[in-house]
């Protein structure tokens, strides 16, 4: 997990602001928070937790030997959350598994404006391997396409937003990406009714008949959702991150990708005659020739990123590969 806690760290950097309440209800070692801390230059405030008694007790040693001071609760997670009478800016939720069982507590311990991060480990579920369980976890019906990974990651921030809804909050996500194993998610959350209702515009779902996808608002027997259709992340902020430090080049394809507004991408493969298909760069290029705008995404080899419709995209590929 060490790309999450750099990233989380060059995205609190580049968030901009200073003297943050951070709480981490679930700490473990504490790594991530005290990394906030050292590294971020923006917390003024630090509340680590864990249930577990010696995951707090390595977490008094590794804050000792780095001379940080914090707050260290010995407490279950949502106990912790509902409980905190100061309000935090920043409430990062890294568990072993699904963030659902967390989020309304998660969202009850923030201030008025804050940030919520999640990781979910359960990708799993969230692209829709095991349908019962993503359907009783998440609310979304899914199935296997060629884009199940950013499908399973809208199925996050779908979920996250609609929670966040129903606690009064707004939410923008700033920062979204899929690393192998996990799934993670920082978004900008805003309490209001009006705020709160605006979540449902991107809200939808994505009907799928190969190699054909379109947004819908209504669910027919080939969608997936519902799912977060709307924009992924800040390409601003995130190429803000790409200046700080490492993963420069991954942080720049995530900005890339931030500003294509279409809720998927395509492979190559699925535009090949005879079984026969071409690189990424020669399809690329081959796009670009053709007048379409198109950009790699992180979430496949050969996939790509683009607004124009899977028709547009074949008269192009199926003449050039």
């Amino acid at each position: 997990m060490e790309k999450n806690r750099t990233l989380s760290v060059l995205f609190l950097k580049a968030y901009g602001a200073t003297g943050l309440t951070v709480c981490e209800p679930l700490s473990g070692t504490g790594v991530r928070g005290l990394r906030y801390a050292v590294e971020a230059g923006a917390v003024g405030r630090l509340i680590l937790n864990d249930i577990s008694r010696e995951a707090v007790e390595l977490i008094k040693k590794n804050l000792e030997v780095n001379g940080v001071n914090a707050e260290v609760y010995n407490e279950d997670a949502n106990v912790l959350l509902h409980r905190l009478r100061d309000k935090c800016d920043v409430v990062d939720i890294d568990p072993f598994g699904s963030p659902a069982p967390f989020l309304h507590a998660g969202f009850r311990a923030l201030r008025e404006e804050g940030v919520i991060c999640v990781t979910a480990t359960d990708t799993a579920v969230l692209v829709g391997r095991y349908p019962k369980k993503c359907l009783r976890r998440y609310g979304a019906v899914m199935f296997k396409t060629p884009f199940y990974i950013e499908a399973g990651l809208r199925n996050l921030i779908g979920y996250v937003a609609r929670v966040a809804a129903s606690e009064d909050y707004g939410v923008e996500p700033l920062f979204a990406y899929w690393e192998g194993h996990y799934f993670r998610l920082c978004a900008r959350a805003v309490r209001g009714a009006r705020d709160a209702d605006s979540n449902f515009n991107y809200i939808g779902y994505v009907e799928y008949k190969k190699p054909y996808r379109k947004v819908v608002r209504r669910p027919g027997e080939r969608s997936l959702g519902p799912l977060w259709v709307g924009p992924m992340g800040d390409p601003i902020l995130v190429s803000k991150m790409a200046e700080y430090g490492p993963y420069g080049d991954f942080l720049q394809l995530l900005s890339e990708e931030y500003s294509v507004a279409a809720p998927w991408f395509f492979k190559v493969p699925e535009f090949a005659l005879g079984g026969v298909s071409r690189g990424i760069e020669e399809a690329l290029d081959a796009l670009k020739k053709g007048g379409i705008y198109a950009v790699r995404t992180h979430m496949a080899p050969d996939g790509f990123k683009t607004e124009a419709s899977a028709g547009e995209v074949e008269r192009v590929l199926r003449i050039v590969i």
